[in-house]
């Protein structure tokens, strides 16, 4: 039975990558680039995730300073999208926009060019007032520990975390999620201290438990497949949180292999039931995938006259240029005059 479902799984691995899925495949699994299905249309999103999601393009473009984003339109006219110098709190952008609209196309671009030190330093400008209400719960839970266990000295020992200590936490098998909440600033860790010396028994965590839910908290020591007693968070999942904030899906989907490989060893271990958060969070990401544009793969280029850049007057090696190309059905990515990948569009479905 295990041989079925990894031959099953790899299956659908192979249709992921372009062409059509298999139509028996659950939802969590289901998503495909579709290259036969013609690409009208192209954001800033779309332009921009394929270099963010993918390490070896991000290793090509360390030490970048400028990112510039086009689409090509089907008479061969190009359209600026808009483009950020590193180091620059603004963007050039084509036209006046809203402040929103601004702050999210910010947000994509320094994503090339910057990394914050904490995730949520990206994101404040959206997350900012949930985070807010976050930390008045947060300390109100803290309060009414310090009253029901006056012996204990309770302290918030873990609060924003950074990608290179959640990194290293993953490597240890101290968290199992690349993205954390408390990268987000929506999770705490709790630490209970007597005499000076943290207490690393479970007793009084227990207490986190039978108050989170009256300050509408989730509590780690229900999790399933990874017990953490110290913590608690805003949302249920990441499921959750990216149908209020489905912005951040561009935060998530670079570790989408990641969570579908995480889901396919469960399965084979038959430990299913410790996935559901994570196939939960996969169908809602090809919730969010379907009918929208996608690289389907690279493509090897041998003449790249037919994948113009446009003119740039102070084109430098370290500008990257990316174009969407509808005539061409071609997403095309440059360092300078160089080019580094070219994908051919599709659908996601």
């Amino acid at each position: 039975m295990k041989r079925f479902i990894g031959l099953y799984l790899i299956w659908g691995a192979i249709f992921q990558a372009c062409g059509q899925a298999p139509p028996t495949l659950p939802s969590w699994q289901s998503s495909t680039c579709d290259s036969s299905r013609q690409v009208t249309s192209l954001s800033l999103y779309d332009l921009i995730t394929p270099v963010y999601k993918t390490d070896s393009l991000r290793e090509q473009t360390l030490g970048v300073s400028r990112v510039l984003a086009f689409v090509k339109d089907e008479p061969g006219t190009f359209h600026f999208l808009g483009s950020h110098r590193s180091g620059s709190p603004t963007d050039s952008l084509p036209a006046p926009t809203s402040r929103l609209d601004s702050m999210q196309r910010h947000a994509y671009f320094t994503a090339i060019t910057e990394d914050p030190l904490y995730l949520y330093n990206r994101w404040a400008w959206l997350l900012d007032t949930t985070r807010q209400a976050f930390l008045v719960r947060r300390d109100s839970l803290v309060d009414s520990l310090r009253r029901q266990l006056p012996n204990y000295e309770v302290k918030v020992i873990s609060d924003l975390r950074s990608a290179e200590l959640q990194t290293k936490l993953l490597g240890r098998g101290r968290s199992m999620a690349p993205i954390s909440f408390h990268q987000l600033g929506l999770a705490a860790d709790l630490g209970f201290f007597r005499h000076g010396r943290l207490v690393r028994n479970a007793g009084p965590y227990e207490a986190i438990g039978d108050l989170t839910p009256y300050y509408q908290l989730i509590w780690g020591g229900n999790f399933v497949g990874f017990v953490d007693p110290p913590h608690f968070q805003l949302y249920r999942n990441a499921a959750a949180f990216l149908k209020d904030f489905p912005l951040l899906r561009f935060e998530f989907e670079p570790f989408y292999d990641r969570y579908l490989q995480r889901v396919q060893q469960k399965i084979e271990a038959n430990k299913e039931y410790e996935v559901e958060d994570t196939k939960e969070l996969l169908s809602t990401l090809n919730e969010y995938r379907s009918q929208f544009p996608c690289p389907c793969q690279s493509i090897a280029v041998m003449d790249t006259t037919r994948l113009q850049s446009p003119k740039i007057a102070t084109l430098s090696a370290d500008d990257l240029v990316i174009v969407g190309d509808l005539k061409e059905q071609r997403l095309n990515i440059w360092r300078g005059s160089h080019l580094l990948v070219s994908y051919r569009l599709g659908i996601w479905r």
